[in-house]
């Protein structure tokens, strides 16, 4: 059995418009300094507590400015977020496969879950997990390892696909291979990923040569 984990925002869908109008209508509203689509692309990956604190800065972060922005992003986060290119194939591959499919975020559980199903790929994936599903976020290696554990999984025959680092140092540190989507939001540290891939097609590729 092949157990694919597959990472979320950048990975599988392009959330970034919607987080960024959020962070932006956050920092208005506290009248702090706002900032373009780039620099919150530098921003996301470690969860919404992090992003937001990064966003305002440690000195002037309050905890109600990440409620404000849990909130807003929660009513807002469908707006223009989609389905990244090329996984209609990638869906109809892991359909036909004896592929088990995760989907494991840094988003929290209940945000990833109204996401998975929003946009209908909740069919393709056997569960999904956020960043408050096993006490610690990736670059933490728990959540790879206790998903590969609840699946009974070999760690050879296990994969973390993402666009972060923290993607990759969570499954180098679980033991498991590891896939770089460089289409998506993040870049990769010290920690070299297993696999690299430009497009999601080059997924199946890599799934094929698991087998």
């Amino acid at each position: 059995m092949i157990l694919a984990i597959f990472d979320l925002d950048g990975t599988i869908l392009d959330t970034l418009q919607d987080i960024h109008e959020c962070l932006d209508d956050t920092m208005k509203h506290f009248g702090l300094k706002r900032f373009s689509i780039d620099v919150t692309r530098s921003f996301v990956g470690d969860g919404i507590r992090k992003l937001v604190i990064r966003a305002a800065g440690e000195e002037n972060f309050k905890d109600e400015m990440e409620v404000f922005f849990r909130t807003l992003y929660a009513e807002k986060m469908t707006v223009n977020t989609r389905v990244i290119d090329g996984y209609d194939e990638i869906f109809e591959y892991l359909d036909r496969n004896n592929i088990k499919t995760v989907i494991l975020s840094n988003k929290i559980e209940s945000l990833t879950g109204g996401l998975v199903q929003h946009y209908g790929i909740d069919r393709y994936f056997d569960k999904w997990y956020g960043g408050d599903s096993f006490g610690a976020k990736k670059p933490s290696p728990v959540p790879v390892e206790n998903i590969v554990k609840d699946y009974g999984a070999e760690k050879s025959s296990t994969i973390m696909i993402g666009d972060n680092h923290t993607d990759i140092e969570a499954g180098y540190y679980a033991g498991v291979k590891t896939c770089f989507c460089t289409f998506g939001y993040g870049t990769v540290s010290d920690v070299k990923p297993d696999f690299t891939v430009n497009a999601p097609l080059e997924i199946i590729d890599i799934l094929e040569g698991m087998k």
